[in-house]
């Protein structure tokens, strides 16, 4: 996919040089999602401020130029051809601060900055703040949501707005965040002690170290993702250059040279075989961004 020369995304990127931020005009995709897979971009802008950020998201709706959140692309798989129009990376709004007895935190700031004091439930979770809040991420022992006091996002009209954790609609890796594309700024958190953290690196030493976007389905109510897809015998299943890790069944790992088309054809023939065997349809955790 071609950088767009249009009038609306010359205007988009004149307006982005103005603000605080850095700007990549046609950056390819896979230099940011943990995946290393996707095209480029129209644009990426990192802005080094929330207001920059409420800025560029304002001017793209002006423009009407697609626009998307990016974190630190953990969780998410690019279109092999990019993504027409503008990527937004919170990386820069990574600060954090003590106010009060909350944690502040920006929507860029790493969750493993958060976990290894304050929230080692999250300890292994890769991504930022605004991408675990919205998916209410979390391990058995406990989820984001819970520790919410306030999130402060962008709505639709423009306007900023601090939600409390019940308008937040927190659920099962889901939120209404999620639901309605709210993007966050900030929020407000309240630390409190998990597991110990020696559990944790248990934990973490299962995944898989190839190029990942973490666990790809949710679980279901039977039985464990990652368990229904071993049982099905899809442990080390391979489309292109993609595959059922042999270390994690539920992540699907990139060999080298992995496609998104690669990874959507190991994802149906994922879903396809657990549902024959087990009758049971795996709903996806991982976040598929149309062309």
């Amino acid at each position: 996919m071609a950088v767009g020369t249009g009038n609306g995304t010359r205007a988009l990127i004149r307006g982005l040089r103005g603000l605080p931020g850095e700007l990549y005009p046609g950056l390819p995709l896979a230099r940011l999602t943990t995946f290393r897979i996707g095209g480029p971009a129209w644009a990426v802008f990192a802005p080094a401020t929330p207001e920059a950020l409420v800025e560029a998201v304002t001017l793209a709706r002006t423009l009407g130029v697609p626009w998307k959140l990016l974190g630190r692309g953990s969780n998410v798989l690019f279109p092999d051809a990019g993504f027409p129009g503008l990527v937004l990376s919170t990386t820069r709004l990574n600060r954090l601060r003590r106010q009060g007895g909350l944690l502040v935190a920006e929507a860029g700031v790493p969750l493993s900055k958060l976990a290894p004091r304050w929230f080692s439930a999250l300890a292994g979770i890769p991504g930022t703040l605004g991408g675990g809040l919205a998916m209410n991420a979390g391990t058995r022992a406990g989820e984001l949501g819970a520790q919410v006091a306030w999130v402060e996002v962008l709505l639709p009209d423009g306007e900023v707005a601090r939600l409390s954790r019940s308008e937040c609609g927190f659920a099962y890796r889901d939120s209404r965040l999620r639901r309605l594309g709210l993007p966050v700024l900030r929020a407000g958190l309240v630390p409190r002690a998990g597991p110990p953290l020696e559990e944790v690196l248990v934990r973490r030493a299962g995944q898989p170290s190839l190029p990942s976007a973490g666990c790809v389905f949710r679980n279901p109510r039977e039985a464990p993702a990652g368990w229904l897809i071993e049982r099905a015998g899809l442990k080390g299943a391979r489309e292109g250059g993609a595959m059922v890790s042999h270390r994690h069944a539920n992540f699907i790992v990139n060999l080298g040279r992995a496609t998104a088309r690669d990874v959507l054809s190991l994802v149906d023939r994922i879903r396809a075989r657990v549902a024959c065997i087990f009758d049971v349809w795996l709903e996806l955790e991982l976040e598929i961004v149309s062309p």
